[in-house]
């Protein structure tokens, strides 16, 4: 039933239609090999196998195939049909189009079976790892015979072409993809250098964008040269770091954990499942028991369809958990079979499993800040623990003259030197070698190993009973790493921070209230706590008091009030009763609320929000450009000043203080030391990042969503701002005030009309279809719509079809391009003509939107030119421009949207920094003409996609809201560029002793991050304290209750 989920009779389940019969187990033979495949062997793990099905591929992570049955050629199918086959990402060499292995972003279509036989695979002895292998054919790397060999439905196993000439691929048409990969191992915000300048080096990549803050990089891709494997060795071998492709999966998918996967993929797929792939083991831990989310889930899903009894409620049993557990991803259509459904297939017919659901799996930029700032504490505690007793050795009133002390404190010293010399050397070498870049890591690297260095020497000279008059100064190399350290800490956890505030995912309810039964009186029934994946369609949810909204809906009891400022910045509750909709994340009031699930988790309002933010492009400021040069010279300058510090030092000791070479050489080398230490351009490289980061999430907290960033900074300069009229400044719902057919047959040009129109989602056919049902209505006899064929839809003219009955042609649009002569009135005029004859006219009228006219006057208060442009006729657009105080000058009717455009071009021009605010697809052109393209969200897809900014709801005062985010993040990116400044100076003249008596030791540079950072991060923060559009908000509401 369309749009409602599956259900399973109580027999059983109907399979596929593929599938007419139960699906045959397999054969012992088959089900050893398929095991191997799996995993369950004890030999390493090369790719995996991809099992080719009737509906999708799906694709193992496997153990290297290892069978003890009898050995036997592989050989194709004379009877193989052709089926689109996947191949693991990871394992292939340059992909085009006659390699039998491809990436999933890959827009070439997959070779099919007779494709692969065709091209090579038809010899299968010639491709045998056996002595008899030709000597061309080399298996001395992983390119080639290591691709997963493809088992088919039927049992017979076909290995991946490898024979194929790769050459080609050079003849091949270019492809860009746009690809997006996390980043893990990033440790600080001024690592961006190093990342972007070994993403330029591959030539096959253009328009690369990098973001420190969540850790991702951008680029588009030429598919067609390299593959985005190839990209990920590269870009692991220049940087160090960890890049993985960020995909966001289509349709649904219900994870599961099993312990012996085999069992599942044995027992088929219920109608509705497209594809099942498994993921890695994972050990079990007696820290799972604490999640909530180990137990089996009988309790959650085989209790749904019959009563829970007294006794039984809580007390469900559980099998025993495995040791191992491997996720099984179920992909399914939740239009054909519901969640629970697809659990309790695979629970009755893999009765031996300890099924259960998967944790929830946290977005990727989270995970990976999580796991930064876990190993940032795990080292930082580290060398915290080795540093505390060298400085109680060393600070403590103890016999300093004992050389059992010095040798413990060289022990721990050199344990905390290999320490971060694991942590910064790699990765400054490489940004070295690879990009020709002097990143932070090498500053820290060098001073670190010359505090070390350093150490060691006066330790030698303590054994030859000469001390220099530092000491043993391992309590100065100690302290100063461990301080670094604390200030990674505090720079992953700040970075995390700024991640977690801007994702919506946070306001996902885990659990929701089912009503399972149908009360007998009463609106309220049983009702069983669930996971909210496991919801489907036909679900009905209660909503308690003061709790979360688990997902879209529609109320059909109850009534309460509704906080919905998390969604859409409104401070003041919504009062909602039957037949309201409610949203997701929203949170509800006194009352309780019974709800129609009318949107899945993954297809709410939650998750559209959160993929709008997440998806938005990395595009840089120019702000951003300035901070990526002073970074670059950042490091090489900072070495150059110490080491002119070293010489002035080391010469004003000697010649002016007249010290001896060895002690002013010890002398200059701390203050040197400190400088290198205290420096930080950490600072710089996320005073731009963050600040965006942060005023992106609080824009979208009130329903304003920058699909570009770089906007954020444009929008505030806007000089000019450009208003479409219908649907953007009015509400778009028109009434007809006048309908007039000329000719003998109106009830035929209704009936046609009605059948051109019923489809179209213009809000001038709206209402003319709106008027036609309700004259239908009072009619004797009912309009029928004529079918129409052939119809199109022309942005700013009208709509044209033909009678499939007549074969007339019939159009409905302005009379400009239908060339009819109208008398002008202060009305939207719809014209209808058949065969160029004109035989309806419509007046419409429109209303403003409420505070519109505040707005305008607003805007024009701040010296912001306001501008109307619209499609519709001269007299409605004069009539609607007077009402909202908009000079006549600036207004412009009967535009085609490229006139729209080349208004909006004449204007910048002349120097104008324009905005433009639209919603339909005639709009589109001039969203991309503009400076800053605003869309606002009732409106068409096409625009949306057209547009740099998209406002979840029709308030006019979200504009104002919006240039008010932007110039407070261009504020804060000026203030911390002045503090990034300021303390710099400041920090590097106070290590470098030009202050003399005040100066920064060596041992406590290492706060030079921490100190650098902080403010950063504070001035970035305080923009989610700031309650934006308060103001505006409370005109709106007076404008309400007048």
């Amino acid at each position: 039933m369309a749009g409602h989920a599956y259900r399973a009779p109580r027999g059983g389940f109907r399979s596929s239609p593929e599938e007419k019969e139960p699906p045959n187990l397999l054969d012992e033979e088959e089900d050893l090999l398929l095991r191997a495949c799996l995993g369950y062997t004890t030999t390493p793990s090369p790719p995996p196998i991809s099992i080719a099905t009737s509906n999708s591929t799906a694709t193992f992570g496997t153990q290297e195939l290892f069978v003890n049955a009898r050995e036997k050629p592989f050989s194709a199918s004379p009877g193989s049909s052709s089926e689109t086959t996947t191949a693991n990402p990871g394992d292939h060499p340059a992909s085009g189009r006659g390699s039998c292995t491809s990436t999933q972003h890959s827009t070439h279509q997959m070779p099919t079976d007779d494709h692969l036989d065709h091209h090579g695979c038809e010899n299968i002895e010639q491709h045998s790892h056996g002595d008899s292998s030709p000597p061309s054919h080399s298996h001395s790397s992983l390119t080639c015979c290591s691709t997963a060999p493809i088992l088919r439905e039927d049992g017979t196993i076909r290995p991946q072409d490898c024979s194929k000439d790769h050459s080609d691929t050079a003849r091949q048409p270019t492809t860009f993809e746009r690809v997006v990969l996390t980043i893990d191992g990033l440790k600080c915000g001024c690592c961006e250098g190093g990342v972007s300048r070994a993403v330029g080096n591959i030539t096959e990549i253009k328009n690369h964008q990098v973001n420190v803050v969540l850790a991702r990089v951008e680029f588009d891709l030429d598919t067609s040269r390299l593959s985005v494997a190839d990209v990920i060795t590269k870009l692991n071998g220049a940087t160090g770091y960890t890049f993985e492709e960020h995909t966001q999966p289509e349709g649904q998918i219900l994870e599961l954990l099993v312990s012996d996967p085999v069992e599942l993929y044995r027992a088929g797929r219920p109608y509705g499942v497209t594809l099942l792939d498994t993921g890695p083991k994972k050990t079990w831990s007696p820290a799972r028991l604490l999640s909530g989310r180990n137990s089996t889930m009988p309790s959650e899903a085989s209790a749904l369809d019959q009563p829970a009894s007294k006794s039984s409620k809580g007390n469900h049993k559980t099998n025993g958990t495995s040791l191992y557990a491997q996720t099984v991803r179920v992909h399914y259509d939740a239009t054909q079979i519901g969640a629970r459904d697809v659990f309790e297939y695979y629970q009755q017919l893999a009765p031996n499993q300890n099924l259960q659901l998967a944790p929830p799996a946290a977005h990727q930029s989270l995970a990976i800040g999580a796991k930064q700032t876990k190993k940032a504490c795990i080292v930082f505690l580290m060398t915290l623990a080795l540093t505390i007793p060298v400085l109680v050795l060393a600070w403590a009133p103890i016999n300093h003259e004992k050389m059992a002390y010095a040798y413990a404190s060289l022990a721990l010293a050199s344990i905390v030197q290999i320490i971060a010399t694991k942590e910064f050397v790699p990765g400054a070498l490489r940004a070295l070698f690879h990009s020709g870049l002097f990143e932070m890591d090498f500053l820290i690297a060098l001073s670190t190993t010359t505090a070390y260095v350093f150490s060691v020497v006066s330790f030698v000279f303590l054994l030859h009973k000469q001390p220099l008059e530092t000491g043993s100064f391992f309590e100065t190399s100690t302290l100063l790493v461990t301080l670094i350290f604390l200030g990674r800490v505090v720079s992953e956890f700040a970075r995390l921070r700024a991640a977690k505030s801007v994702s919506f995912r946070s306001l996902q309810a885990e659990d929701v209230l089912l009503i399972l039964t149908k009360p007998q009186t009463g609106p309220f029934g049983e009702t069983h706590k669930i996971d909210v994946r496991l919801l489907q369609y036909g679900d009905s949810f209660k909503v308690p008091p003061h709790t979360r909204i688990v997902t879209d809906g529609k109320v059909t009891y109850g009534g309460s009030e509704v906080d919905e400022s998390m969604i859409t910045g409104e401070s003041v509750p919504v009062a909602k009763g039957l037949g309201h909709k409610v949203f997701a994340g929203t949170t509800n009031g006194s009352g309780q609320l019974i709800v129609a699930l009318t949107a899945l988790p993954h297809e709410n309002s939650i998750s559209k929000i959160a993929m709008m933010v997440e998806n938005a492009e990395l595009t840089k400021p120019k702000a951003q450009a300035l901070a990526d040069r002073v970074a670059g010279w950042f490091v090489p300058a900072i070495a150059a000043i110490s080491l002119a510090v070293f010489l002035i030092w080391m010469l004003v000791d000697h010649y002016h203080s007249h010290r001896l070479w060895r002690k002013a050489v010890v002398r200059a080398i701390t203050y040197a030391i400190a400088t290198l230490v205290v420096s930080c351009p950490c600072a710089i490289g996320l005073a731009v990042p963050m600040v965006v980061l942060i005023a992106g999430g609080v824009s979208a907290r009130f329903g304003i969503i920058f699909r570009d960033p770089q906007k954020l900074e444009v929008a505030r300069s806007v000089t000019d701002l450009v208003f479409d009229k219908t649907g953007t400044l009015t509400t778009g719902n028109l009434t007809v005030v006048e309908g007039q057919f000329h000719g003998s047959y109106p009830n035929q040009v209704k009936s046609m009309l009605f059948g051109l129109l019923e489809d179209v989602k213009h809000p001038v056919a709206a209402a003319v279809l709106k008027w036609l049902q309700n004259e239908s209505s009072r009619a004797s006899a009912p309009i029928r719509p004529t079918k129409m064929v052939d119809i199109t839809s022309i942005p700013g003219e009208g709509v044209m079809g033909i009678c499939k009955e007549s074969r007339l042609e019939v159009r409905a649009g302005n009379p400009q391009w239908l060339g009819v002569t109208i008398l002008e009135s202060n009305h939207t005029l719809l014209c209808v003509t058949v065969s160029g004859v004109l035989s309806a006219t419509f007046r419409l009228e429109d209303q403003s939107r409420r505070n519109a006219e505040n707005v305008v006057k607003l805007l024009g208060d701040r010296g912001l030119t306001v501008h109307m442009i619209s499609g519709d006729s001269e007299g409605a657009v004069k009539n609607m421009a007077y009402a909202l105080n908009i000079s006549k000058v600036h207004t412009r009717s009967r535009l085609k949207p490229k006139d729209k455009q080349r208004y909006i071009r004449d204007l910048q021009v002349n120097g104008a920094v324009v905005m433009f605010v639209g919603d339909g697809t005639n709009d589109s052109v001039a969203l991309k003409q503009a400076d800053v393209g605003v869309h606002v969200n009732h409106g068409s897809d096409v625009a949306k996609s057209a547009s740099d900014v998209v406002l979840m709801t029709t308030r006019l005062h979200d504009i104002l809201v919006l240039i008010d985010i932007s110039k407070a993040a261009y504020r804060r990116i000026v203030l911390n560029f002045a503090w990034s400044a300021i303390y710099n100076v400041l920090a590097i003249l106070l290590a470098a002793g030009a202050f003399v008596k005040i100066r920064i030791e060596p041992a406590w540079a290492g706060l030079g991050e921490l100190v650098s950072v902080l403010p950063v991060v504070l001035i970035a923060f305080q923009m989610r304290w700031r309650n934006y559009g308060r103001e505006y908000r409370a005109m709106e509401y007076d404008a309400k209750s007048e």
